[in-house]
């Protein structure tokens, strides 16, 4: 699972040099693994992941924001209608919410 999201981290231009990048891939993990913690991803995943690399919740947010943002500036909306079939994403940028359950989404259908 860890390699499938790299490579579409990669697609994408994002890499591990990248401080979220591995609280990015965790939390993908994480939701992959149970879904329904996207209901409320502070509690159920944002904690877990800053628990995991003994950090803090708010940081976890806002690197996974910069996650979200070198993707969006690298062309990742391409990546996003590519995996979620929709069009909205070429003027939109999502919450770090929406980019954890569009990737969920897109790995429970494609490897599962």
């Amino acid at each position: 699972m860890r390699q499938k999201i790299q490579l579409l981290l990669h697609r994408a231009g994002v890499f591990n040099y990248y401080c979220g990048y591995q609280y990015f891939i965790r939390s993908v993990e994480l939701a992959v693994q149970d879904p329904d913690r996207l209901q409320s991803i502070q509690k159920e995943i944002y904690i877990i992941v800053a628990s995991e690399f003994r950090t803090t919740i708010t940081s976890v947010e806002r690197d996974i924001r910069t996650i979200r943002d070198v993707m969006m500036k690298n062309g990742g909306e391409q990546l996003l209608i590519q995996m979620t079939g929709s069009s909205a994403w070429s003027h939109k940028v999502p919450y770090p919410r929406d980019l954890i359950a569009i990737f969920c989404d897109y790995l429970l259908r494609e490897c599962c």
